[in-house]
């Protein structure tokens, strides 16, 4: 399945907000390594874009029926309005991270588990929190996304 490409013009069916080719010069100035099987990047890609899409941005979408959450209205960075027909580039960045997450094998979609509660081999021993998950921590990707996302935290009411 071919990406789609938002670009800001509500694109009919848009799957992503860049392009395979936009990933792969990103990740080529970064020396990161990516499946040279297009097929196999482009889903990488789609599912990277499931789990922005999941988040909750800041501002409204620009029409209702538009594929994807972007564009959208009312939303600022440092005080200056994103236009209405524009992909900001914290998004872009953020698709390439969690694309990069997405390769790297640790997909922000995929369940958590720690079925190790003790574990001895000789003189070591290791126990996990029953909370701890087995996932890396990427904060480039909310690093990235830090000024459009609502917080986790936050709470308000309508």
């Amino acid at each position: 399945m071919a990406l789609v490409v938002e670009d800001g013009s509500i694109v009919s069916n848009a799957t992503s907000y860049v392009s395979r080719s936009d990933f792969t010069t990103w990740a080529d100035a970064r020396g990161i390594t990516y499946p040279a099987d297009t097929d196999e990047l482009d889903q990488k890609i789609q599912r990277a874009m499931d789990f922005i899409e999941s988040l909750q941005f800041l501002g409204e979408k620009h029409t209702e029926d538009q594929s994807l959450q972007w564009p959208r209205d009312y939303v600022f960075i440092d005080g200056y309005s994103i236009e209405s027909d524009e992909i900001p580039k914290e998004v872009k960045i953020a698709v390439y991270e969690a694309t990069k997450v997405e390769i790297d094998g640790d997909s922000k979609l995929s369940a958590s588990e720690r079925e190790t509660l003790r574990e001895k081999v000789g003189d070591i021993e290791v126990q996990y929190s029953t909370s701890s998950g087995m996932k890396r921590s990427t904060p480039a990707i909310m690093k990235a996304l830090r000024k459009l996302i609502h917080s986790p935290m936050e709470v308000s009411r309508v």
